[in-house]
């Protein structure tokens, strides 16, 4: 849909500038640093307009070559899915043996804090 707004966009866009141009059809002088001569109005500006859509296309062409190596680089960084349930595997037994460990810490301490008088009090 965006697309289909911007192409529409556009045309509407280059029809309003052919219509100010061919009512722009006087001759006027164009003075370059180098050189002077007399161009039509109408091709001025449909040169000028040229040179800023091709200006805007480079610009917009470079974003677009910075965005493909953005997404090349991702697609390259992607975890396979095997190794991927493999790490989610290691993790789960790692899980189990913290729980573990930590019952026997807590079986231990409960030792530990237990009188060793069973057999003084007689």
């Amino acid at each position: 849909m965006k697309k289909q707004s911007t192409t529409i966009i556009s045309i509407i866009l280059i029809i309003i500038i052919a219509i100010f141009a061919v009512a722009n059809t006087a001759s006027v002088a164009v003075n370059l640093l180098f050189a002077k001569f007399q161009l039509p109005l109408i091709l001025l500006i449909l040169v000028c307009f040229l040179i800023g859509a091709l200006i805007i296309y480079l610009l917009s062409f470079s974003n677009h070559l910075k965005q493909d190596k953005e997404l090349k680089e991702l697609r390259a960084s992607k975890v396979d899915p095997k190794q991927l349930q493999k790490l989610q595997n290691q993790v789960k037994d790692l899980l189990k043996e913290n729980a573990r460990l930590k019952e026997t810490n807590a079986q231990l301490k409960k030792a530990a804090d237990k009188p060793a008088g069973g057999s003084q009090q007689n």
